[in-house]
């Protein structure tokens, strides 16, 4: 949930200034003693090299399928410690997975993101590679007060205390004498937060913790949907359609997990959010960058021929995962676009960073385990789209200063449920910025599970006019208005994206308890392994996809050092 930051944020900030942030958090949420063990819970693993060396692993061979931020990492640590390794990547065009920055122009200045577009500043693992390969980051702006809240035909602006929702959207809904005095986000709050509370924090640091078995209190977090937690707080149903509408992104999760909400509440991920200076792919061909080159700089003391081998596979399809003829040993059968026919190649290990819902198209023999194949079949994934405008002015920042509106979101109940601004400055040609002759690209919609779906199912030129005359509806621009200004556009939806299937991960009531442990165990006698968000506990974000990736080469390393 967005709030008021109150604190400036810095460009680029340290580490002493992230704990600062992640302090100041945790004391609003009232429980800043959580603070050591979010810290070591997030925090990337041990380096590889403290793990084995180039004498047990130079020369193994490992196949990573899928070029995502989690093969992307993975690759990066192996190659430390000798590995040659063949990344198989179904894109041509572009690597980083769910890490999808569309640029509108050659200069690359007008881009808007499709995939992960913030990164809190609890994510200890996103921040390690940040600072490593020295990407610049800026506040990701979540909350602006000039955004509209467009509920059931009525247009207030998102004030702090609410009280413009209070007074024009509480009416239209069967709200109790309690609720109708109180603003909405004390009773988002209330609803949400008091059951972490109420845990002890050496249960609450389950959250973080992959296990076989969970204590009594987290399996029964997991066992409600988000809706249920709502309804057994004590909000009426008034109240639930409420919160659903004026926060539509947690609306479209109400029948997902409480267990997911209660883990992002746990390490405040709605607070002191960042985004990478000039577009978020650059972190993943930062990754790029460093494995096509023979002498890396991030890799400190260590000679060039200690270095692994990388080869880039893109364009490539992973068909099939066989066990080898000769014992420990992975087939991967492959095809690539421009050619007719499929190939194999002999691997030591694989490590499978492509998602779940994947696999349907993936021949295995033999199968993984019973275990594992239910987590593959039932493993949720979000249906998520979005929308780019490039739009000739940027017409949500005219007006006066309690008008333009400058990064934060707006939100609505119709089809096309959130909007989000640029909180950076794009120039004109006289390279000069104004907010009437300078262009800027608009996340025109961004919506989640059925939204998603029934707005995906439109036809791409019906949905293009649809969301100009909600966007209308929402600024109260004349019907129109958006034709002449709405100069270019793009749209994607991930249930419709090669390789991909849907969103990202976001598990159902009681999946965290069936599926997790048993999404993350190697298959093959220890010699396939898995990563990605979905195989991680912080689902739909880039740490989870950094973090599988490094735990899933150290346990290689780990499994290479005791043969």
């Amino acid at each position: 949930m967005e709030r008021e930051s109150r604190y400036i944020q810095p460009n680029s900030p340290t580490d002493e200034e992230r704990y600062n942030m992640i302090k100041i958090a945790l004391d609003e949420a009232k429980h800043s003693e959580d603070f050591d063990n979010i810290i070591e819970l997030l925090n990337p693993p041990k380096d590889i090299r403290t793990i084995g060396s180039q004498i047990e692993c130079r020369g193994l061979k490992v196949g990573i399928i899928g070029g995502g931020l989690a093969g992307l990492a993975a690759a990066f640590e192996l190659r430390k410690v000798g590995f040659d390794i063949s990344i198989f990547e179904m894109d041509e065009k572009r690597i980083g997975g769910r890490i999808y920055t569309y640029y509108f122009d050659k200069y690359r200045n007008l881009y808007g993101e499709f995939g992960a577009m913030r990164i809190p500043v609890s994510h200890q693992t996103v921040w390690h590679y940040i600072n490593l390969f020295k990407l610049n980051t800026r506040p990701f702006i979540q909350y602006n007060e000039n955004t509209f809240i467009y509920v059931r035909n009525t247009r207030v602006r998102n004030d702090a205390q609410g009280k413009g929702v209070m007074e024009k959207i509480y009416p239209q809904f069967d709200l109790t004498e309690r609720e109708k005095v109180t603003p909405w986000q004390k009773l988002l709050d209330y609803a949400t937060m008091t059951p972490l509370l109420r845990l002890e924090p050496e249960i609450r640091k389950e959250l973080l913790q992959i296990k076989k078995q969970y204590s009594v209190q987290i399996e029964y977090m997991d066992s409600l949907s988000i809706r249920k937690m709502l309804n057994k707080m004590g909000l009426s149903k008034g109240a639930i359609d409420l919160i659903s509408n004026i926060v539509p992104m947690l609306g479209e999760l109400y029948y997902n997990s409480y267990l997911e909400n209660l883990i992002e509440n746990y390490t405040i991920d709605y607070a002191y959010r960042y985004e990478i200076v000039d577009g978020m792919v650059n972190l993943p061909l930062a990754f790029y960058n460093s494995l096509i080159s023979k002498k890396p700089r991030e890799y400190c003391n260590i000679e060039e021929k200690d270095i692994g081998k990388v080869v880039f596979n893109t364009g490539t399809t992973v068909t099939g995962i066989y066990k080898g003829f000769e014992r420990n040993k992975v087939i991967l059968e492959y095809k690539n676009r421009k050619q007719k026919d499929a190939f194999k190649g002999e691997f030591d290990f694989v490590i499978c960073a492509n998602p779940f819902s994947s696999f349907c198209n993936i021949n295995l023999n033999p199968m993984f385990s019973t275990e594992k194949m239910q987590a593959i079949r039932e493993l949720n994934y979000t249906s998520s789209q979005k929308t780019l405008f490039m739009c000739s002015e940027r017409f949500w920042e005219k007006g006066g200063p309690k008008e333009r509106i400058v990064g934060g979101g707006s939100y609505t109940d119709l089809p096309i449920t959130t909007i989000w601004y640029p909180g950076y400055k794009s120039l004109n040609k006289n390279k000069k910025y104004n907010a009437v002759s300078s262009p800027g690209v608009l996340l025109a919609s961004y919506n989640l599970n059925q939204d998603s779906i029934r707005l995906g199912k439109v036809d791409n030129a019906l949905k293009v006019n649809e969301i100009k005359r909600q966007l209308e509806e929402v600024h109260n621009l004349e019907r129109g208005y958006l034709d002449s200004i709405v100069k270019d556009y793009k749209n994607v939806d991930w249930n419709n994206e090669r390789g991909f299937n849907g969103g990202f991960c976001y598990l159902m009531p009681e999946q965290h308890r069936l599926f997790v442990y048993d999404a993350i165990k190697p298959e093959f006698d220890n010699r396939i392994y898995f990563a990605g968000e979905h195989t991680s506990l912080a689902h739909g974000w880039i740490q989870g996809a950094l973090n599988s990736g490094m735990k899933a080469a150290n346990d290689i390393v780990k499994y290479c050092c005791i043969l």
